[in-house]
């Protein structure tokens, strides 16, 4: 979770992020071939570390994050090493990581073909990336501004930015929202800065959770939504 958020009042708990480890879950059992090994795993803008639980399950976690103020609100307990070092300037050497992740991270890079690069270089031949990035630029609205994203993604430039890797998959994720939500994007474009979160009471995160699972679902049959907020993706090197 990205600290803005945290700072907003948005909650672990919440039915998307519940959903997104859940996911991140999937991804990461398809990424190990479900074997039970100490991997080596570096997240890249982990934030307040919110999916650390899911990946510590597959490994040693190595987090880096700009801002030490989300670094410092993680519990010590879930990461082997942090560091506060830029996504473009990674304090590793070639080929340290089995799995790099970078969740919501490089929409906020200014440089996002250097970030990736960096990716790139630190992961081992045969390892894996996994990522995710909101979907479909023609939504960049106030709530973007407000969370300093540089820009909205499409398969298209996400194919472009890690095109260096091999086997590059995309889904489109968070389907249940996407009408509502686009449509409110879409009407405040030109609006000035503002941080929009669904806040959901528990009712809403009960209804919600089991239907968004559906694209969990989907996604672990590799079959993508047709649409959503969001792009999720791996790809190996």
């Amino acid at each position: 979770m990205d600290p803005k958020e945290y700072r907003a009042g948005q909650s672990s708990t919440n039915f998307w992020h519940r959903c997104k480890n859940d996911l991140i879950g999937i991804l990461m059992s398809k990424a190990t071939g479900g074997k039970a090994r100490r991997l080596k795993i570096l997240n890249i803008g982990v934030g307040t570390g919110d999916d650390l639980k899911v990946l510590n399950r597959y490994g040693d976690n190595y987090i880096v994050d700009i801002n030490k103020e989300a670094l410092d609100l993680i519990d010590r307990s879930l990461y082997l090493k942090k560091a506060v070092a830029d996504a473009c300037r990674l304090p590793y050497e070639d080929g340290f990581f089995d799995i790099v992740v970078s969740f919501d991270v490089f929409e906020h890079i200014e440089d996002d073909k250097s970030a990736a690069a960096e990716a790139f270089r630190v992961l081992k031949k045969g390892g894996t990336m996994l990522f995710s990035v909101p979907a479909f630029p023609v939504l960049f609205s106030s709530h973007d501004k407000a969370a300093e994203h540089k820009r909205r993604y499409d398969k298209r430039m996400l194919r472009q930015l890690f095109n260096r890797f091999g086997n590059t998959r995309l889904y489109y994720w968070n389907s249940i929202l996407f009408l509502p939500w686009a449509a409110l994007r879409l009407m405040k474009k030109r609006s000035k800065p503002k941080l929009e979160y669904m806040r959901s009471p528990s009712a809403l995160n009960r209804l919600f959770y089991p239907i968004l699972r559906i694209d969990n679902y989907l996604i672990k049959n590799r079959i993508s939504p047709l649409f959503g907020l969001t792009i999720i993706g791996h790809c190996r090197k």
